[in-house]
């Protein structure tokens, strides 16, 4: 951290008398200060008048049969109107002195945004399993907030207004100073993994589909040795790198879910300190860094919709950025020497790659990174004969790196397989236990030589085309429109696109790193690395078109609309309100030996393997993993070698509705409504015009206003358990054994605080021809 704030300011003046007694600006300041207490309470009446008008038009519009989302938009819009004209006339007193049109869209545009943070708060609550009260207050309040300082400060702009813009600048001069301050980026790297690990802790219990298939199912089995005992318990997973997943369990399983889920978010938050130290390399190459332009760099790269989805979760692209971003560090750090003469470079290179092939070895996902990087080393301004050997030495580093954390892995699969990738390039390096495939997810590729030369467009277009998660990640397209554009320029101006060499590696590795990402993966949760870099890179592009300040408002404007635009709209792979332990299974008495058989369904139930008897085989059974012609046979040596007896697993169904309308109970609780009464019927309307799973409970033996959940899919949560048991018993049938459906029984279990119900039911071998059984 020290290397990295060792820059200073050559014109902060530290005896600068900051004394504005004499400032004949002091006036304006005294003006805001004696017209703020009216204004406040003017807006306040105008809110209060607007929710009416709001409210009026809403019930209004759904009385006459339109939807609630048109309702809602017309509702708004008409409180927009009706907020704007009375504040202009009471509580900002403006005088003429503009069209009104543009007045109108400026006022428009701040209260949508006070809107978007009033819902981003609000889901932030909600994704936290927090009352939806308590979110709906603070939703609020932030937006008020927002929408009456925004309104003071831009949208009404006569004279009287200038002490408020005053005190704007003010705020917004306060920020810049406390970002430029001597300490300041020493301080955002020690505050960020404290951020990191308070947004997970606010986030919840990581409940992600693939840790309940195989993040803690994988390290359990390594720690057991249970490689060859169990057979695909967490489908194709299961042979992934158990190495990256040993902390986290080893965290969940003997501390409280809280402590894990804090210490995975403050690691994460390690990328904004490499990030930082990166972007610092590259703005001091063309003088002293700016330390509030380094440091708003830095949190706009943590702000893309990839890294947020994952940030305290345990599916490892943002833990395993820690390792490309420190390996792009460190070669930064050292860039001098790599370009010159001399074996100090070659060895920082080859640090390099060792710390980028660590990172491999856990996640192989991040092969792209490794060969982004390596291919940039070899357009360094270095002499000729040294950039090869800078390549070469990175490789080693990467195998080295590779060998390191993988090693081990590799060994076990290859002396229990046959095969180092098991089940992976079965095609070259076969087991008879899985296809003779080649393992790839081509669903996400680009279709067309025309959609991959404008993929960045095809990725926002579609918000699921790069993966299961909806995400638009706008920095691609804006990134692609300044490159088009630079290169434009510089053909038209017939210049040559001049970078410095920190700029020069940081554009070829995203660059390269997009393209190779994109022709192998184009699934984007796999970008985190280069997402976080991209802004860097606006940053540097924006700077070659423009000049000057012109350049910074451009990038400044232009990455915040596009981090807000992430922030927005993040979603999240999943999360349960936190409980002392990340995940509990009531398991009934088994016999110490047999065989548990995970029955594919949608949610995954790898998670459960290790709350049954450890001396018990577990075994996927129509699963995912891609079965070769051995695999049946080995199926019945499992579950024969231990008598025969063995156990179906697969989820019980739940009623979510059920859920919502005991959620929805307690807010409506302490409002003590009558079902009979006018808020209760027009609560009752507009449930059916919204909702396909909750009505007003109109035989409520209290009177009360209540709400009940209509049965799920049309069935009893009774005949939904027992579609599961027909569907499993037909799957146990294609591995020679039969589910007893009379024995079925349903147990409770939990991920976090949320329950994850299961039937285990009773299965036996089918005996086969000749057999003695």
């Amino acid at each position: 951290m020290r290397a990295c704030s060792r820059y200073r300011h050559a014109w902060q003046n530290r005896g600068q008398d900051d004394s504005l007694s004499e400032d004949p600006r002091n006036w304006r300041t005294a003006v805001a200060s004696s017209m703020i207490h009216k204004q406040i309470g003017w807006f306040a009446v105008v809110g209060v008048a607007g929710f009416a008008a709001d409210a009026s038009v809403l019930y209004l519009l759904l009385a006459f049969g339109l939807g609630p989302f048109a309702s809602r938009a017309f509702s708004f819009l008409t409180a927009v109107f009706v907020t704007w004209q009375l504040n202009r006339r009471k509580t900002f007193a403006v005088q003429p002195g503009e069209p009104l049109w543009r007045e109108g869209l400026r006022y428009l545009s701040a209260m949508t945004l006070g809107g978007a943070a009033n819902y981003a708060v609000y889901g932030a609550f909600i994704m936290a399993r927090w009352s939806p009260i308590l979110g709906l207050v603070a939703g609020t309040g932030i937006g008020t907030v927002l929408n009456f300082l925004s309104a003071r400060s831009w949208v009404f702009r006569d004279r009287s207004q200038t002490a408020s813009r005053g005190l704007f600048r003010s705020w917004i001069g306060g920020l810049n100073r406390a970002l430029s301050h001597p300490h300041a980026v020493r301080r955002a790297m020690w505050l960020a993994p404290l951020l990191g690990g308070m947004i997970a802790l606010l986030l919840g219990q990581d409940s992600n589909w693939d840790l309940l298939n195989y993040h803690f199912y994988n390290p359990y089995a390594l720690v057991g040795e249970r490689i060859g005992l169990d057979l695909a318990a967490a489908q194709f997973q299961s042979y992934f790198n158990p190495l990256l997943d040993l902390p986290y369990y080893a965290m969940v399983t003997h501390a409280p879910a809280m402590v894990a889920g804090f210490v995975m978010g403050a690691f994460h938050g390690l990328n904004f300190v490499l990030l930082l130290c990166i972007v610092r390399v590259v703005l001091g190459s063309s003088g002293k860094p700016d330390d509030a332009t380094s440091i708003l760099l830095s949190l706009a790269g943590c702000m893309g919709p990839a890294f947020l989805s994952e940030l305290g979760n345990s599916m490892g692209d943002d833990t395993t950025a820690v390792f490309m971003l420190c390996a792009l560090a460190l070669i930064m750090w050292q860039l001098r020497h790599v370009v010159e003469a001399g074996w100090r470079g070659v060895i920082s290179v080859a640090a390099g790659g060792l710390l980028m092939g660590a990172g491999v070895g856990l996640k192989l996902t991040n092969a792209v990174f490794a060969v982004a990087l390596c291919l940039a080393l070899l357009a360094l301004p270095a002499p000729w004969l040294r950039r090869p050997v800078l390549a070469f030495a990175f490789g080693l580093g990467v195998l080295g790196g590779i060998a390191t954390t993988a090693g081990y892995w590799f060994a076990t699969l290859l002396r229990v397989f046959g095969n180092p990738l098991f089940p992976q390039f079965n095609a070259w390096l076969g087991s008879p236990l899985a296809a003779p495939i080649a393992i790839a997810d081509t669903r996400w590729l680009p279709k067309s030589i025309w959609e991959a030369l404008l993929f960045p467009f095809a990725m926002v277009t579609d918000a699921t085309r790069v993966g299961e998660l909806a995400m638009r990640p706008f920095i691609w397209p804006v990134l692609w429109l300044l490159v088009v554009l630079w290169v434009g320029a510089a053909a038209i101006r017939k210049s040559s696109l001049t970078l410095s060499v920190p700029e020069r590696l940081v554009v070829l590795f995203v660059s390269l790193a997009f393209v190779i990402w994109m022709a192998v993966f184009s699934i984007y949760r796999y970008a985190v690395s280069m997402e976080m870099l991209a802004p860097l890179v606006v940053w540097i592009v924006v700077h070659k078109l423009l000049s000057g300040d012109m350049a910074k408002r451009v990038a400044a404007v232009t990455l915040a609309l596009v981090a807000t635009s992430a922030v927005v709209d993040a979603r999240s792979w999943g999360h349960q309100a936190w409980s002392t332990h990340a995940f509990r299974v009531v398991a009934p008495d088994l016999p110490a030996s047999g065989t548990i058989l995970f029955i594919a369904e949608e949610e995954p139930n790898g998670w459960m393997a290790p709350f049954f008897p450890p001396a018990m085989a577990a075994v996927g059974l129509g699963t995912n993993f891609p079965e070769g012609p051995a695999y049946g046979a080995r199926v019945r040596e499992i579950v024969g070698q231990s008598g025969g007896k063995a156990w179906a697993v697969m989820p019980a169904n739940t009623d979510e509705g059920a859920v919502r309308a005991a959620q929805m109970n307690d807010i409506l609780a302490p409002l003590t409504l009558s079902v009979s009464g006018w808020p209760c019927r027009k609560l009752s309307a507009l449930l059916q015009r919204v909702s396909k799973h909750l009505r007003v409970d109109e035989a409520s033996n209290t009177g009360s206003c209540r709400l009940v959940a209509l049965p799920p899919g049309g069935m009893s949560l009774a005949e939904a358990d027992l579609g599961t048991i027909q569907r499993s018993a037909e799957i146990v049938t294609r591995y020679g054994l039969v589910l007893d459906a009379t024995s079925c029984r349903t147990y409770e279990a939990w991920v976090g605080a949320k329950p994850r119900p299961y039937q285990l039911c009773a299965t036996s071998m089918i005996p086969q021809p000749g057999s003695s059984q």
